[in-house]
């Protein structure tokens, strides 16, 4: 368990700073003035998106080893502590230091987290439902479907980019999920795992997850799709663990308590410090701050 914990909070920093890059070149253009392959061409372009793209995939393979040594509902919800990480590394590219509020609500979010962990109980491995787990990656597909839909007709910028943070979130918890089954089937070989449809659906949806994520990333700023993307990822997550992989939600009403809990002050953590982020980015800079950049 504390192995899996380590590992997937640094999965958690390695994709916020990654996201950071990546969100500083995709943000840099207007969406209704760029088709889709020179969007992607200007960024394959550019060092810093590479970069950030590599550190995506060393988050990536960390998240897999965690989840190969944890639950999804326990690695899953580590994870979200990214958007602490994302805060302090947004206020270190910006030049400048995160203030009173957004520290308590950053160590709001990571006591959340710590109580979490600390009332969650060991699952035992038990075999999982494939076809129920088929179907739930059939639902998911279909609300970012309808997600990306909605998100063409929408001119707000905020609510646009909230609604693919929100589809990618679903794809990569979608994701997390895809992985245990995965991890399950090299359990029976590696030809088992190459022939079996979660590989496959894993690969589509991870690239998926990526390119979605990075329009969203074009679409508006990081403070607002960072926390938006967590959330949907976890809530997918934990729910394809319980139903698909039968993860154990707890046995007493303390400890069910203690889940939520800690849950609920992660996700007030996460969206507070998004609107920390949102007023302190919208404050112009003094002048002689700016002079100094």
């Amino acid at each position: 368990m504390v192995l899996a914990v380590v590992t997937a909070l640094a999965a958690a920093f390695s994709f916020a700073l990654g996201s950071a890059l990546q969100q500083r070149v995709a943000g840099d253009s207007n969406p209704d003035e760029e088709s889709h392959s020179s969007f992607f061409a200007r960024l394959a372009r550019r060092p810093s998106w590479l970069v950030g793209l590599l550190l995506s995939a060393v988050a990536f393979t960390l998240h897999a080893f965690a989840l190969s040594r944890g639950d999804l509902a326990l690695v899953q919800p580590v994870i979200v502590s990214g958007i602490v990480f994302a805060v302090v590394i947004r206020s270190a590219l910006e030049h400048r230091l995160p203030d009173r509020s957004t520290l308590f609500w950053l160590i709001v979010t990571w006591a959340g987290l710590a109580l979490f962990l600390a009332v969650r109980p060991g699952t035992a491995d038990s075999p999982p439902k494939n076809g129920l787990g088929a179907a739930l990656v059939g639902v998911g597909v279909g609300l970012v479907l309808l997600a990306m839909a909605a998100a063409r007709r929408i001119q707000a910028t905020q609510l646009r980019g909230a609604l693919l943070a929100g589809a990618s979130g679903v794809l990569f918890g979608l994701v997390a999920g895809l992985v245990k089954l995965v991890l399950a089937r090299f359990g029976e070989g590696l030809t088992a795992a190459i022939l079996s449809w979660p590989l496959w659906a894993l690969v589509v949806t991870g690239l998926w997850a990526v390119l979605l994520n990075q329009r969203a990333y074009q679409a508006t700023r990081l403070s607002v799709t960072t926390p938006v993307l967590n959330v949907a990822e976890v809530a997918v997550a934990i729910t394809f663990g319980l139903l698909v992989l039968g993860e154990n939600p707890g046995q007493s009403p303390p400890v069910v308590i203690g889940e939520l809990v800690g849950l609920a002050l992660v996700i007030v953590g996460v969206f507070k410090l998004a609107l920390r982020e949102e007023s302190a980015t919208s404050e112009p800079a003094p002048a002689v701050e700016a002079q100094a950049r």
